[in-house]
């Protein structure tokens, strides 16, 4: 037994076996993925879209549910491969590297990977953003949900399942974007868009609390941590 039965095990734990569970798992999140990734997506529902380790689909259930029609999953797991394909959309058995090594330049228009990045070595993150880089079209996106580095929270996040290895900081992910030529980079913090229940009342509430905990993290360490969440978005504009 070794650290990556750990995965399969979590794949069975989950419970996640049909279409059920993935609608399930797609509506939980549907609130985070309308309000931070769909501002960012292409306008036009038939641009080609791949989601890079797409695990049970759930994500690809809500492209889908959005209307994008032209969406392709990618898994090295068969297990996983096999629940996505309940989606009724293109799944591939694939390692996420070797994927994207073959796709032609300027062939994506977007590119979702959501959970992945802490799972990669180094080398491997730097040919996800080559290859990224060279099959998105001039207008492409590429969509990264990871441990957020620079929170004091990334913990709860990145030791969280012994498969992670490594996250990074933003100032670390905007030196690598512009190493592979993408444009711009920006970032989102979840921490307000993933409260549900009584918005009214719990988003001023966190805003007025991260202004207090950055200045006192500010006060103490004189570092300014712009997001808090243990988990953030970056969008890497090519």
């Amino acid at each position: 037994m070794n650290h990556l039965d750990y995965y399969k095990y979590q794949t069975t734990a989950r419970g996640v076996k049909g279409l059920r569970e993935i609608e399930a798992l797609a509506l939980a999140r549907a609130d985070v993925y309308r309000r931070v990734v769909l501002p960012r997506l292409p306008q036009d529902r038939a641009s080609r879209v791949a989601e890079l380790a797409c695990g049970h689909g759930s994500f690809l259930w809500w492209l889908k549910s959005q209307g994008f029609h032209h969406i392709t999953g990618i898994d090295s797991s068969a297990e996983q491969v096999a629940v996505a394909r309940e989606v009724d959309c293109v799944v591939e058995k694939a390692d996420v590297v070797g994927w994207l090594e073959h796709q032609a330049p300027q062939s994506v228009d977007a590119l979702v990977g959501i959970d992945l990045v802490e799972h990669l070595t180094k080398d491997d993150f730097m040919n996800v953003l080559q290859h990224s880089s060279r099959a998105l079209v001039s207008s492409g996106v590429l969509v990264l949900r990871y441990p957020n580095g620079d929170s004091p929270l990334v913990g709860l996040n990145l030791f969280n399942d012994i498969t992670h290895i490594w996250t990074y900081t933003t100032n670390c992910v905007r030196t690598l974007a512009a190493m592979h030529d993408f444009s711009e980079v920006t970032f989102a913090d979840e921490r307000d868009v993933a409260l549900r229940d009584y918005r009214w009342l719990k988003v001023p509430l966190s805003k007025i609390s991260g202004l207090i905990l950055r200045g006192l993290i500010r006060a103490a360490t004189r570092e300014n941590v712009r997001y808090l969440s243990p988990h953030i978005w970056a969008f890497l504009q090519r």
